[in-house]
């Protein structure tokens, strides 16, 4: 390579930037003073005058920069007396650079403008670790665990870039990239001629790494593409021709295959793709392409298997191989999706097929709990990788404890309501429903009793649950004409008023136009006739998923006000696209054993679909979607209108109480 000069990237630096920052100061300490790569060291944190002052126990990420890669560390720390924690860790083999974040509860300690760092100056890629850990422009590369105090301007993100190439010169092929987009951000000038001649000069040499094939497509990004174009076309076809298996190639060819419209040349071309691009040769780099399009690019196969030739042993056989994300997706769309379809009444669906898809699937997930994937290596530990995967498995796991219950594999439900629990309890009425069960089943009474006390109190609630619970109430001595003041006991005062005050700032008054419907209990109802009376109206379908999910909720507020003449609920039918509708309508209510006035809306002169009423509601009023549901006081005003549902019975037979008693203080 043509020697180039030492310090490639000088920036004059000001006497006001060397005082903004400097070495890292010992706000811990180690011991031995000054430990080696590889060394045991004892780290000792001292959480006087700090976040964790007070903490009953501490736990703690080491984030290494080793051999220019991050590398962390889970550790758990002892109190040492005087607020002092301490924790014994081994320093990796090339260990150049350390920061420390302390963690106990929610509550975290980064450090504020001074980070819990350590560098081992000696060692290759100090300077760079403790330079770009703090620059903003790399936030998306580095761990993003400093305070915001702590970041430096890119004069000084710079300045240890110099300090780098100055102490270590073997660093330069390291740190290329991020020396010239610090010039090019602090100096806010035109870069190119620093850039191709850095570019020339690497492309010159043999055998480039993965990373280093990679900064140099990253270093392209700097150039400004309209007036480089001639440059940025030859590096790449340089970097494809010397390295058709290297990073670019893998590159280009994920993109090709994921936009190949034929699907048989799609698999040919994968299958070609995976001997020639193997993925365990591919696990030190993670580019924007790969992020951007290699799940998808396996999705659009799996999943055209499916769809073109029902065949989903593709899916079955390429867990070892994808993402945890993908992982994700195919329990969601072939096991819980089907699953809530089944139980919604909108499909049915082969439970023990569904078992066996989800033991597969599962099981690969949990494998992939024991270690960090790819896209994550560096940025978080592997607690902190369990704890994000938690939150993004929460919904599948909820499913796969349901499923065992349905197969009666009650352990395996136990196990999983046990897992999201943190997350679901007390504020998810499925959840609520499915763990008082479980106890229940269990003989857990008074627990069951406490659990569904708690649940009322945050107003996730279902049918089952109040049945339940009123059961166990009237077990214990209660009189049956006093379970609803009981119940009203059990809530929280600040919450209801809380949503009391939400829900009728919500209030409207719109005229709205009349409809004319066929109703299921036979005749015809029309709005007009309804004056003096308050209407509830819920647009629903027998596809619809969430509308169904609702019902229970809706048929709670119609059990509360059947006896009231000047309350009417009618459910509006919508949108159906099936001939028997009505009589499957009918069956379903049936099996649910729902006391609805189902009115079927009409056929639409402009499109001959079923939503006569529908669209002329959802062009005049501005919503789509269904579930939809409308509240009309007596004087024929639309004055509450609410689109969706969000998952508690209990709180929404709530909101249609809240509305409806308002509209009724309004008349006295």
């Amino acid at each position: 390579m043509k020697k180039l000069k030492l310090v490639l990237f000088f920036l004059s630096i000001t006497t006001g930037l060397l005082a903004q920052d400097a070495a890292p100061m010992q706000k811990i300490v180690l011991s031995p003073e000054h430990p080696n790569p590889g060394d045991e060291i004892t780290i000792t944190y001292n959480a006087a005058d700090g976040p964790l002052a007070n903490a009953m126990y501490v736990n703690g990420v080491v984030y290494t920069y080793d051999n220019f890669k991050w590398i962390t560390n889970d550790i758990t720390l002892k109190a040492a007396g005087d607020k002092k924690w301490e924790a014994k860790m081994k320093l990796s083999e090339h260990a150049s650079f350390i920061n420390c974040v302390f963690k106990s509860d929610t509550i975290v300690d980064r450090g504020q403008r001074m980070p819990h760092a350590y560098m081992f100056a000696q060692v290759p890629g100090a300077y760079t670790g403790w330079g770009i850990l703090r620059s903003r422009a790399f936030q998306n590369e580095v761990p993003n665990v400093v305070s915001d105090s702590a970041y430096i301007a890119d004069q000084v993100g710079l300045m240890w870039i110099n300090y780098e190439l100055q102490y270590h010169p073997e660093s330069r092929k390291k740190v290329f990239y991020y020396g010239l987009k610090l010039k090019q951000l602090s100096t806010g000038t035109d870069q190119s001629a620093a850039i191709k001649k850095e570019l020339r000069g690497l492309l010159a040499e043999k055998n480039l790494d993965n990373t280093t094939q990679y900064d140099i497509q990253k270093t392209l990004y700097l150039l400004d593409n309209s007036t480089n174009k001639v440059f940025t076309d030859s590096v790449q076809k340089v970097l494809v021709t010397k390295y058709p298996f290297g990073v670019l190639a893998r590159d280009k060819e994920i993109q090709d295959i994921f936009k190949e419209p034929d699907f048989s040349k799609k698999v040919k071309s994968y299958d070609e793709f995976n001997k020639n691009f193997p993925q365990s040769k591919f696990e030190d780099v993670y580019t924007d392409v790969e992020s951007l399009y290699y799940d998808k690019m396996i999705k659009s196969i799996v999943y055209g298997y499916i769809v073109n030739n029902k065949d989903y042993n593709y899916a079955l056989n390429s867990v070892k191989s994808v993402s945890f994300t993908n992982l994700l997706d195919y329990h969601w769309h072939l096991v819980s999706i089907p699953f809530d379809r089944d139980h919604e009444g909108t499909e049915k669906a082969s439970i023990e097929t569904l078992k066996k898809y989800a033991d597969i699937f599962m099981g690969e997930m949990e494998n992939r709990l024991t270690y960090v994937p790819k896209m994550f290596a560096g940025k978080l530990s592997l607690k902190e990788w369990q704890e994000q995967a938690l939150q993004m498995m929460v919904r599948e796991y909820f499913t796969y404890a349901k499923l065992a219950e349905a197969t009666k594999n009650y352990d395996v439900e136990e196990k999983y309501m046990a897992k999201i629990k943190p997350l679901y309890g007390y504020n998810d009425a499925v959840y609520n429903e499915v763990y008082t069960r479980m106890l229940l089943r269990k003989g857990q009474t008074a627990d069951a009793k406490n659990y569904m006390a708690l649940a009322v109190k945050q107003n996730q609630v279902t049918p089952q649950m109040l049945a339940s619970l009123k059961e166990i109430y009237l077990k214990e001595g209660g009189a049956a004409a006093g379970f609803e003041a009981y119940l009203e006991s059990l809530k929280s005062l600040s919450n209801i008023e809380q949503h009391k005050k939400k829900v009728i700032s919500e209030l409207i008054n719109l005229p709205i136009a009349g409809f004319d419907l066929e109703s299921s209990k036979g005749g015809r109802v029309k709005l007009s006739d309804q004056k003096g009376k308050i209407v509830v109206l819920d647009f629903w379908a027998m596809w619809c998923g969430p509308c169904k999910n609702a019902m229970p909720g809706m048929q709670m507020a119609v059990e509360k006000y059947k006896k009231d003449a000047n309350v009417k609920f009618y459910f509006v039918d919508t949108q159906e696209y099936i001939k028997d509708y009505k009589e499957q309508t009918q069956a379903f209510i049936k099996e649910k054993g729902f006391d609805f006035n189902i009115l079927y809306d009409g056929k639409n002169p402009k499109t001959g679909k079923l939503d006569l009423v529908y669209e002329q509601y959802s062009k005049a009023f501005k919503f789509s979607g269904i579930p939809e549901k409308m509240i009309i006081d007596a004087d024929g005003k639309l004055r509450w209108m609410s689109n969706g549902y969000f998952g508690s019975p209990s709180e929404l037979v709530d909101e249609i109480s809240i509305i409806v008693e308002y509209l009724k203080s309004e008349k006295k």
